[in-house]
């Protein structure tokens, strides 16, 4: 076998290996044995993170008057065992400034 055959062999192998962890992005684990010897890969690329929409969350509040909520963001407002002696406002407009108070 010849330079020229030996180094397209490896390049078509680099780009097998390429291939494979570039459709398992998740977790993926290679293993290759040829006549110039054996080769082990394993690799790990998880996906990143999916945003979290932005907005207001309250979880077990007790306030003594009133509780106000307000999101001007895609997120909302979301309100759990929340207790108010006053009243509970919850807003929600996407795209427009808090109100004022």
């Amino acid at each position: 076998m010849d330079n020229q055959t030996a180094l397209i062999g490896g390049g078509m192998l680099v780009v097998l290996v390429l291939g494979f962890f570039y459709i398992f992005r998740g977790k993926g684990e290679f293993s290759l044995k040829t006549l110039f010897g054996s080769a082990k890969a394993k690799g790990e690329n998880p996906p990143p993170a999916k945003t979290v929409a932005s907005g207001v969350k309250i979880k077990e509040a007790e306030a003594g008057g009133d509780l106000t909520a307000h999101s001007s963001s895609e997120g909302g407002v979301e309100l759990e065992k929340t207790k108010a002696k006053g009243g509970i406002k919850a807003t929600h407009t996407p795209g427009a400034s808090p109100p004022k108070v």
